[in-house]
């Protein structure tokens, strides 16, 4: 039920899209807010917010295939839930992110958004993720903020600047929700998903 719930959220991004290739003012008006052109903002209000307005002046779909191997690579850490099975994580690869997926200008951020219900060949495919190219370390220090709020410093070894591939991970979780970052190459990713209860044991 929370899978479709966020599912039946979220298809206000998607399906205002599509209505304003043809749509009424009047008509994309009723659609919510634009959504924010920058990664942070967007992420809290499409992701868990849970809607926003998607038009031609901000967003173009786009295909997995356009994506760099560094954001890719950073599309397979999110996957896992622990820092260890992160650090093994392979490239995420087409048919586990079976998202819908729009470039936000002309740069290199990007909106997926959730298309199915997710298995396990397509992980991903539940999860609302804003992907990004980094422009720093205080781009990546705000992002942490977002899934460790609580945190009071950030030490040097969990900052990407300390790695040679730029890879860091964290996690959290709050009620059926988990928030992951993961950084690759320069290139930050954040999701949500919706975390499983463990079964009651018999």
């Amino acid at each position: 039920m929370q899978v479709d719930r966020l599912l039946a959220r979220l298809s206000l991004i998607a399906a205002p899209f599509a209505l304003l290739l043809g749509a009424t003012p009047a008509a994309a008006q009723d659609a919510g807010e634009p959504v924010p052109s920058e990664p942070l903002p967007m992420f809290k209000a499409v992701c868990l917010g849970g809607g926003a307005r998607l038009t031609r002046k901000v967003a173009s779909e786009a295909s997995f295939t356009v994506l760099p191997d560094p954001a890719r690579r950073a599309l397979g850490k999110v996957i896992p839930k622990t820092p260890a099975d992160a650090q093994r994580a392979d490239t995420a690869l087409a048919g586990q992110v079976p998202n819908r997926m729009y470039q936000i200008g002309a740069g290199a951020l990007y909106l997926l958004v959730p298309s199915a219900t997710a298995t396990p060949d397509a992980p991903l495919a539940d999860s609302c993720m804003v992907l990004w190219q980094s422009s720093g370390d205080d781009d990546y220090l705000a992002a942490r903020k977002v899934i460790l709020p609580n945190e009071d410093s950030v030490p040097m070894y969990q900052r990407p600047a300390s790695k040679p591939n730029g890879f860091i991970f964290a996690t959290s979780v709050t009620g059926q929700s988990r928030l992951t970052l993961a950084t690759y190459g320069g290139w930050i990713v954040l999701r949500t998903s919706t975390e499983t209860p463990p079964a009651d044991p018999q």
